[in-house]
Protein backbone atom coordinates (compact mmCIF):
# COMPACT_ATOMS: atom_id res chain seq x y z
CA UNK A 1 0.00 0.00 0.00
CA UNK A 2 2.67 2.27 1.04
CA UNK A 3 4.66 1.78 -2.61
CA UNK A 4 1.27 2.56 -4.48
CA UNK A 5 0.65 5.02 -2.58
CA UNK A 6 4.04 6.35 -3.34
CA UNK A 7 3.46 5.76 -6.51
CA UNK A 8 -0.02 7.76 -6.81
CA UNK A 9 1.56 10.46 -5.44
CA UNK A 10 4.59 10.81 -7.98
CA UNK A 11 2.06 10.87 -10.62
CA UNK A 12 -0.08 13.76 -9.03
CA UNK A 13 3.22 15.32 -8.99
CA UNK A 14 4.26 14.81 -12.39
CA UNK A 15 0.72 15.58 -13.58
CA UNK A 16 0.86 19.01 -11.77
CA UNK A 17 3.96 20.03 -13.26
CA UNK A 18 2.97 19.05 -16.68
CA UNK A 19 0.03 21.55 -16.49
CA UNK A 20 1.79 23.99 -14.71
CA UNK A 21 4.33 23.79 -18.20
CA UNK A 22 1.25 23.54 -20.40
CA UNK A 23 0.14 26.64 -18.60
CA UNK A 24 2.92 28.65 -19.03
CA UNK A 25 2.30 32.12 -20.71
CA UNK A 26 5.15 33.53 -22.65
CA UNK A 27 6.17 36.83 -21.63
CA UNK A 28 5.73 39.84 -23.45
CA UNK A 29 9.87 40.42 -24.32
CA UNK A 30 9.54 36.50 -25.80
CA UNK A 31 6.20 36.65 -27.63
CA UNK A 32 8.18 39.99 -29.21
CA UNK A 33 11.45 37.96 -29.73
CA UNK A 34 9.07 34.77 -31.42
CA UNK A 35 7.50 37.33 -33.74
CA UNK A 36 10.74 38.72 -34.79
CA UNK A 37 12.24 35.52 -35.65
CA UNK A 38 8.67 34.76 -37.41
CA UNK A 39 8.89 37.87 -40.02
CA UNK A 40 12.51 37.29 -40.86
CA UNK A 41 14.54 38.38 -38.08
CA UNK A 42 15.61 41.73 -37.16
CA UNK A 43 18.92 42.20 -38.38
CA UNK A 44 16.94 41.42 -41.69
CA UNK A 45 14.80 44.14 -41.81
CA UNK A 46 17.17 46.66 -40.62
CA UNK A 47 19.38 46.06 -43.60
CA UNK A 48 16.94 46.61 -46.17
CA UNK A 49 17.46 49.89 -47.99
CA UNK A 50 14.12 50.47 -49.31
CA UNK A 51 10.25 48.75 -50.44
CA UNK A 52 8.31 48.84 -53.49
CA UNK A 53 4.86 47.52 -53.43
CA UNK A 54 2.37 47.24 -55.91
CA UNK A 55 -1.12 46.40 -54.36
CA UNK A 56 -4.95 47.22 -55.00
CA UNK A 57 -7.41 49.15 -52.73
CA UNK A 58 -10.88 48.80 -52.03
CA UNK A 59 -12.79 51.34 -51.25
CA UNK A 60 -16.82 52.66 -51.65
CA UNK A 61 -17.30 49.64 -54.11
CA UNK A 62 -13.65 50.66 -56.46
CA UNK A 63 -10.63 48.47 -56.49
CA UNK A 64 -8.04 51.38 -56.63
CA UNK A 65 -4.75 50.00 -58.11
CA UNK A 66 -1.85 51.63 -55.68
CA UNK A 67 2.09 51.60 -55.76
CA UNK A 68 3.55 52.22 -52.28
CA UNK A 69 6.95 53.21 -51.91
CA UNK A 70 9.45 53.41 -48.61
CA UNK A 71 13.28 53.64 -47.25
CA UNK A 72 14.46 54.24 -43.73
CA UNK A 73 14.25 55.79 -41.42
CA UNK A 74 10.58 57.07 -43.13
CA UNK A 75 10.47 58.37 -46.09
CA UNK A 76 7.07 57.38 -47.84
CA UNK A 77 4.89 57.78 -51.08
CA UNK A 78 1.48 56.67 -52.12
CA UNK A 79 0.82 56.88 -55.74
CA UNK A 80 -3.27 55.75 -56.66
CA UNK A 81 -4.92 55.41 -59.73
CA UNK A 82 -8.97 56.93 -59.55
CA UNK A 83 -10.71 56.76 -62.40
CA UNK A 84 -7.62 57.08 -64.88
CA UNK A 85 -6.40 60.17 -62.21
CA UNK A 86 -3.26 59.89 -59.97
CA UNK A 87 -3.51 60.74 -56.15
CA UNK A 88 -0.19 61.31 -54.48
CA UNK A 89 0.23 61.66 -50.83
CA UNK A 90 4.18 61.56 -49.62
CA UNK A 91 6.16 62.34 -46.66
CA UNK A 92 9.82 62.81 -47.39
CA UNK A 93 11.47 62.95 -43.90
CA UNK A 94 10.09 66.77 -43.35
CA UNK A 95 6.90 67.90 -45.34
CA UNK A 96 3.79 65.67 -45.67
CA UNK A 97 2.79 66.94 -48.86
CA UNK A 98 -0.27 65.92 -52.06
CA UNK A 99 -1.78 66.32 -54.98
CA UNK A 100 -5.28 65.60 -55.58
CA UNK A 101 -6.59 66.51 -58.69
CA UNK A 102 -10.28 65.27 -57.64
CA UNK A 103 -10.21 67.26 -54.76
CA UNK A 104 -7.02 69.87 -54.24
CA UNK A 105 -6.19 70.56 -57.89
CA UNK A 106 -3.00 69.31 -59.78
CA UNK A 107 -0.69 71.62 -57.62
CA UNK A 108 0.86 69.88 -54.66
CA UNK A 109 -0.10 71.13 -51.56
CA UNK A 110 1.49 70.46 -48.18
CA UNK A 111 -0.49 68.53 -45.34
CA UNK A 112 -1.35 70.46 -42.36
CA UNK A 113 0.88 68.75 -39.21
CA UNK A 114 -1.97 68.38 -37.64
CA UNK A 115 -3.14 66.13 -40.61
CA UNK A 116 -0.35 64.46 -41.17
CA UNK A 117 0.93 62.86 -37.73
CA UNK A 118 0.32 59.42 -38.53
CA UNK A 119 2.12 59.99 -41.64
CA UNK A 120 5.19 61.37 -40.24
CA UNK A 121 5.61 59.55 -37.07
CA UNK A 122 4.99 56.06 -38.91
CA UNK A 123 8.36 53.75 -39.44
CA UNK A 124 9.84 51.90 -41.66
CA UNK A 125 10.41 48.93 -39.58
CA UNK A 126 8.41 47.13 -37.08
CA UNK A 127 7.79 49.31 -34.12
CA UNK A 128 9.03 46.30 -31.86
CA UNK A 129 12.16 46.31 -33.41
CA UNK A 130 14.55 48.10 -30.11
CA UNK A 131 11.03 49.36 -29.38
CA UNK A 132 12.53 50.75 -25.91
CA UNK A 133 15.56 52.62 -27.40
CA UNK A 134 12.84 54.11 -29.48
CA UNK A 135 10.90 54.78 -26.35
CA UNK A 136 8.15 52.05 -26.65
CA UNK A 137 6.62 49.82 -24.10
CA UNK A 138 4.87 46.70 -24.67
CA UNK A 139 2.38 45.23 -22.03
CA UNK A 140 0.96 41.78 -22.12
CA UNK A 141 -2.51 42.07 -21.75
CA UNK A 142 -3.52 38.16 -21.29
CA UNK A 143 -4.94 35.35 -23.88
CA UNK A 144 -7.79 35.94 -26.34
CA UNK A 145 -9.46 34.63 -29.44
CA UNK A 146 -9.55 36.62 -32.85
CA UNK A 147 -12.05 34.45 -35.10
CA UNK A 148 -11.55 31.25 -33.52
CA UNK A 149 -7.77 31.62 -33.10
CA UNK A 150 -6.12 31.96 -30.04
CA UNK A 151 -3.79 34.89 -29.19
CA UNK A 152 -1.76 36.86 -27.54
CA UNK A 153 -2.89 40.12 -26.77
CA UNK A 154 -0.33 42.69 -26.57
CA UNK A 155 -0.38 46.35 -25.87
CA UNK A 156 2.09 48.95 -27.14
CA UNK A 157 2.37 52.46 -25.84
CA UNK A 158 4.68 54.38 -28.53
CA UNK A 159 6.68 57.07 -27.22
CA UNK A 160 5.64 56.63 -23.49
CA UNK A 161 9.64 56.81 -23.22
CA UNK A 162 9.79 60.11 -24.90
CA UNK A 163 8.75 63.80 -26.22
CA UNK A 164 6.32 62.84 -28.59
CA UNK A 165 2.52 61.99 -28.04
CA UNK A 166 1.87 58.67 -26.71
CA UNK A 167 0.25 56.55 -29.17
CA UNK A 168 -1.21 53.44 -27.70
CA UNK A 169 -2.12 50.50 -30.36
CA UNK A 170 -3.37 46.53 -29.70
CA UNK A 171 -1.99 44.07 -31.21
CA UNK A 172 -3.09 40.34 -31.25
CA UNK A 173 -0.42 37.59 -32.13
CA UNK A 174 -1.25 34.09 -33.51
CA UNK A 175 -0.53 31.91 -30.38
CA UNK A 176 0.82 29.16 -32.52
CA UNK A 177 2.97 31.21 -35.45
CA UNK A 178 3.95 34.56 -33.65
CA UNK A 179 2.40 36.59 -36.22
CA UNK A 180 -0.27 39.43 -35.41
CA UNK A 181 -3.42 38.86 -36.99
CA UNK A 182 -5.26 41.67 -35.75
CA UNK A 183 -4.80 44.96 -33.97
CA UNK A 184 -6.64 47.74 -32.56
CA UNK A 185 -5.58 51.56 -32.96
CA UNK A 186 -7.47 55.36 -32.78
CA UNK A 187 -7.58 57.41 -36.19
CA UNK A 188 -5.00 60.44 -34.91
CA UNK A 189 -6.71 62.93 -38.00
CA UNK A 190 -9.75 63.49 -40.93
CA UNK A 191 -12.79 62.77 -40.34
CA UNK A 192 -13.03 59.53 -38.22
CA UNK A 193 -10.48 60.90 -35.84
CA UNK A 194 -10.85 59.42 -32.65
CA UNK A 195 -12.74 56.24 -34.12
CA UNK A 196 -11.49 52.96 -33.30
CA UNK A 197 -10.12 50.95 -36.36
CA UNK A 198 -9.84 47.06 -36.13
CA UNK A 199 -7.46 46.09 -38.77
CA UNK A 200 -7.19 42.37 -39.73
CA UNK A 201 -3.73 40.39 -41.23
CA UNK A 202 -3.76 37.45 -43.32
CA UNK A 203 -2.09 35.79 -46.51
CA UNK A 204 1.56 36.07 -44.83
CA UNK A 205 4.15 35.27 -47.54
CA UNK A 206 7.50 34.81 -47.83
CA UNK A 207 9.43 37.64 -49.68
CA UNK A 208 13.24 37.06 -49.75
CA UNK A 209 13.21 35.64 -46.43
CA UNK A 210 10.90 38.04 -44.59
CA UNK A 211 7.10 37.69 -43.77
CA UNK A 212 4.88 39.87 -45.11
CA UNK A 213 0.85 40.11 -44.70
CA UNK A 214 -0.57 40.13 -48.44
CA UNK A 215 -4.46 40.47 -47.04
CA UNK A 216 -5.24 43.84 -44.83
CA UNK A 217 -8.65 44.57 -43.81
CA UNK A 218 -9.76 47.72 -41.90
CA UNK A 219 -12.79 47.80 -40.69
CA UNK A 220 -14.93 50.96 -37.89
CA UNK A 221 -18.05 50.09 -36.12
CA UNK A 222 -18.09 46.11 -37.53
CA UNK A 223 -18.02 47.86 -41.06
CA UNK A 224 -15.63 47.60 -43.78
CA UNK A 225 -14.13 50.69 -44.63
CA UNK A 226 -11.05 49.58 -46.50
CA UNK A 227 -9.05 46.17 -47.88
CA UNK A 228 -5.72 46.23 -49.40
CA UNK A 229 -4.29 43.35 -51.40
CA UNK A 230 -1.00 43.11 -52.68
CA UNK A 231 0.15 41.84 -55.55
CA UNK A 232 3.86 42.43 -55.29
CA UNK A 233 6.50 43.28 -52.57
CA UNK A 234 10.34 43.85 -53.79
CA UNK A 235 13.23 45.38 -51.50
CA UNK A 236 16.21 47.09 -52.15
CA UNK A 237 14.71 48.91 -55.39
CA UNK A 238 17.20 51.36 -56.76
CA UNK A 239 14.68 54.58 -55.09
CA UNK A 240 16.37 58.13 -55.15
CA UNK A 241 15.10 60.41 -52.22
CA UNK A 242 14.02 62.90 -54.66
CA UNK A 243 10.67 61.01 -55.75
CA UNK A 244 9.46 61.73 -51.86
CA UNK A 245 10.40 65.58 -52.03
CA UNK A 246 8.13 67.88 -52.18
CA UNK A 247 7.93 69.21 -56.06
CA UNK A 248 9.50 72.22 -57.30
CA UNK A 249 7.80 74.31 -59.37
Amino acid sequence: MKLKSMLTALALICFVAAQAQTAKVPTADEIVTKYLNAIGGKDKWKALKSMTITAKMSMMGMDLPMTLYSKPANKQKAVISVQGVEIVQAYDGKDAWAINPLGGGKEPQLIPAEDAKQMTEEEFESEFIDYGAKGHVVNYQGIEEIDGVKCYKLELVKNKNNDKEDVTEIYFFDAENFVPISTKSYARSGQMKGQEIQTYLSDYQDVNGLMIAFFTEAKVGGQTVQKLTMEKVSFNDAMDDSIFAFPKK
